[in-house]
């Protein structure tokens, strides 16, 4: 979110408009990733009812030349 942009509520808006969409196309659940030094977009998440999981993320960059 652009800093000029924090604290309006636009965040929560368009979490909530893509959480009710998903709720009529049927989804169980949402999942989302946040960096934890995200501390405000966290909080936001905690706020609008997401529960921290403890999980794993692996990232394997692959470059160019081992595709070929």
């Amino acid at each position: 979110m652009d800093e000029g942009a924090r604290g309006l509520g636009v965040g929560a808006a368009l979490t909530n408009a893509a959480a009710a969409e998903a709720q009529r196309q049927g989804v169980r659940s949402l999942d989302l990733t946040s960096r934890p030094s995200r501390e405000a977009a966290n909080a936001l998440y905690r706020k609008l009812g997401f529960q921290l999981r403890e999980t794993n993320v692996y990232r394997r960059l692959i470059k160019e030349d081992e595709l070929e």
